[in-house]
């Protein structure tokens, strides 16, 4: 088959920003490129790159929209997206995809009638819904959720992530079920694996480390995680967070944190590569995501991948997606994370179940099963 897939974003020549969704695009690319099929990606010029590339056999194109000549600002209405929509439906830019056998939108675009039109057979992907609860939210979210539910209610086909964010289509945008399927994302353990456990890490932050890795937004909650450090640290006084990624709150937090007097035992590494995200991952003792909202959780597949139990937020699906490789705490209560994280810094033998038990939670979440389902139901 010859299958486009159209996103804001792809991680070739270099990553940027949104972590999990160019991990996703990436081996969701790759894989069914491994199946047989004539793979191309159209995107922006955001990570870089030239106006075409080719990686791993995959054919790249890219086109610009209006973030590319006035910046950040653009992603204010929505405009980024919406030009990088219309964008695509330039005469030259069709010649791109025109002869595609599937399409997948992983980008909510103005006009989507078009693709009807051109009867091409276009498939939507939807992570998660995300409510308005901050001025960025009111600037941004309320096109890009008009967005969504014009494209998923004309094309019909969505692809979602989880359960809950299925529950979450039929709820905010009421897509009929039957229209909607379930297909979760993937891991490649040949890249995230034990193996990548780092004696220099462990030499400079010490045997019992925490780490996070995301976005550092409202949504993700990392003032909890810092709270609940506080009861952590008096505790295990040689306990140490790592916490890396960008985003809105990352100067609020390192002021928080040194507010509350933990900064000693806190260290944020601002965006890392995935080289090195590779190690911290193996090399924790914990992986914890106090976050509120997930579409599915990706991050969290690697760190069991990696062989790190993770703790998250008693909400779906995260709460489902760690299974017994993991523990959960009652989301937005720094005390309950707290007991969670002592629990199991100070049972060795019960970290040490966890790690076998992770390994095992991802063997079927392998990124060549997953584009098995993507070929099987965009085929049909």
């Amino acid at each position: 088959m010859k299958i486009t897939i159209i996103s804001p974003i792809f991680p070739y020549p270099k990553r940027g920003d949104y972590f999990g969704l160019e991990r996703y695009v990436e081996n969701l690319a790759v894989n069914l490129k491994k199946l047989g099929n004539d793979v191309r990606i159209i995107t922006t010029f955001w990570n870089g790159g030239n106006k075409y590339d080719q990686y791993k056999g995959i054919e790249i194109f890219r086109i610009r929209e209006l973030k590319a000549l006035i910046g950040e600002i653009a992603v204010i209405g929505f405009l980024h997206y919406i030009t990088f929509g219309l964008n695509l439906f330039r005469k030259s830019n069709y010649m791109l995809y025109k002869d595609s056998d599937a399409i997948i939108l992983n980008i909510p675009i103005p006009l989507t009638s078009f693709f009807k039109i051109k009867n091409l057979r276009t498939f939507s992907i939807f992570h998660h819904y995300v409510p308005i609860n901050t001025i960025y939210g009111y600037l941004y979210f309320p096109v890009y959720h008009y967005l969504e539910n014009k494209q998923f209610n004309k094309l019909k086909r969505v692809i979602t992530v989880s359960d809950s964010s299925k529950i979450a289509l039929m709820k905010h945008y009421r897509i009929d079920e039957k229209d909607i399927k379930v297909i979760p994302n993937g891991i490649n353990s040949k890249k995230f694996n034990p193996s990548n456990r780092s004696k220099a890490i462990r030499d400079k932050y010490g045997n019992k480390i925490i780490f996070y890795a995301g976005l550092i937004i409202f949504r993700k909650r990392i003032p909890v995680l810092l709270k609940a450090m506080t009861y952590v640290v008096k505790q295990i006084p040689d306990v140490h967070l790592i916490l890396t990624g960008r985003g809105a709150l990352l100067n609020y937090c390192k002021e928080l944190s040194k507010k509350l007097e933990i900064h000693n035992n806190v260290t944020f590494l601002g965006f890392i590569d995935d080289k090195e995200l590779l190690k911290y991952l193996a090399s924790a003792d914990i992986f914890v995501t106090p976050s509120e909202l997930e579409g599915f959780g990706q991050v969290i597949l690697e760190a069991l991948a990696s062989g790190t139990p993770v703790i998250c937020a008693n909400k779906s699906p995260m709460a489902e997606l760690i299974g017994n490789g993991g523990i959960t705490f009652e989301l937005n209560n720094p005390k309950d994370l707290s007991e969670k994280i002592i629990k199991l810094l100070v049972n060795q033998e019960e970290l040490a179940l966890l790690k076998e038990n992770a390994l095992k939670v991802v063997k079927k979440y392998d990124w060549l099963n997953i584009a098995k389902k993507y070929y099987e139901y965009i085929k049909t």
